[in-house]
This record gives C-alpha cells, sequence and structure tokens, in this order.
C-alpha cells in the first residue's frame, strides 16, 4: 500500500511539474506576444497612422520576420508589412481586410521571409508566438 502510494505522489509530483513548466511556457509566449503588439503600434507610427485611436472593430496584421525576433527586433524595429483595418461590422471581416493588406504590402515590397499573422484584434494581443522563438528568449 506504501508503494501504491510513492508512486501516485511521485506521478502527482511529475504532473504538477509538466503544468507549471506548460503555464510558464505560456506565461512567456505571452510576453513576447504583448511586445510584438508593441513592434505593431510602432509600425504604425511609422506610416503615421495611430491604431489605438482607431474605432473598433478592428484588426492588426503584420508580416512578423520570425527567424529575425530578438531582443533588439523587439526593442527597435518595425515591421516591413502591414495591414489593419478599422469600424467593421464584424472580427473576421476585419481580420480579412487587414490580412489582405499585409499581403499586399508584402508582394509590393518582395518580403520573403515573414508571414502575415494576426497580431492586435481591436486592442488585444491575438499572436501566437512560435515555440521555438519562446525557446530562443531563454524564457
Amino acid at each position: 500500500m506504501i508503494t501504491k502510494s510513492v508512486g501516485i505522489v511521485t506521478l502527482a509530483a511529475l504532473a504538477l511539474m509538466s503544468l507549471s513548466a506548460e503555464s510558464a511556457r505560456a506565461k512567456d509566449g505571452a510576453g513576447l506576444a504583448e511586445r510584438l503588439g508593441q513592434v505593431f503600434h510602432r509600425s504604425m507610427k511609422h506610416w503615421r497612422y495611430d491604431y489605438s485611436k482607431m474605432q473598433t472593430t478592428k484588426a492588426g496584421v503584420a508580416c512578423i520576420p520570425w527567424r529575425k525576433i530578438d531582443a533588439a527586433y523587439l526593442d527597435e524595429a518595425i515591421f516591413e508589412a502591414l495591414g489593419f483595418s478599422y469600424s467593421v461590422a464584424k472580427e473576421d471581416a476585419a481580420i480579412r481586410i487587414a490580412t489582405q493588406g499585409c499581403e499586399e504590402m508584402k508582394a509590393h515590397y518582395a518580403l520573403a521571409d515573414c508571414a502575415c499573422e494576426v497580431v492586435l484584434i481591436d486592442d488585444a494581443v491575438a499572436v501566437t508566438v512560435p515555440d521555438g522563438v519562446i525557446e530562443q528568449f531563454g524564457e
């Protein structure tokens, strides 16, 4: 009976450690996603737009060069292609319009090393940071 109890306690401890690690990774990914939202705002201001003042329902999409994302990029860079929409009736339409704008800008500047992804929906960060990028930051 004692052996069974020790086994169960060990399994429970391993499960908690696993959940804790996953929770920490999700939290770290959220921090990086928040910083990508800041890069989006900075990029919009570069083009003389203020996303935060635009009416909802709105979306912001950026061509994210995942291989180039590092601390310096997050602190200083701008996205080379982006799209946005605002004052749209439905969220899916806002995303579609913003994605189309990003794809057109990406094609215009012949960008190959980035992917147009939703960064913001209304004022909430919506980008999902890939595991490899989270690991790169050692968080």
